[in-house]
């Protein structure tokens, strides 16, 4: 099993339309792509991304097959303009916090 991790900074001035984006666009379509949610973190203090999301799925070959089609690139298109410092990474899955 492996895990997609998502971060990023919201911009300034547009938190509440990301947040928006995300519980309508983002988070609903990334459940389309087959993408189990587990995990969404906000970050009040210290130096880390503002938001951490991850997901899981049973193979790097599905993860690597839903970040490479275009239904995933709509929906980070649609979040590029309202985040700074996006980075998403696949790692194997512990089942525990990982970042």
């Amino acid at each position: 099993m492996v895990k997609v991790l998502i971060s990023y900074d919201m911009r300034e001035g547009r938190e509440e339309e990301c947040q928006r984006y995300v519980m309508q666009t983002l988070g609903p379509g990334m459940a389309q792509l087959g993408l189990r949610i587990t995990d969404a973190w906000y970050t009040l203090w210290g130096n880390a991304p503002q938001i951490m999301g991850g997901g899981v799925l049973e193979t790097e070959a599905e993860a690597s097959r839903m970040i490479n089609s275009q239904e995933w690139s709509d929906l980070i298109d649609g979040l590029h303009p309202l985040v700074e410092n996006f980075r998403i990474r696949i790692i194997d899955a512990t089942g525990r916090f990982q970042y």
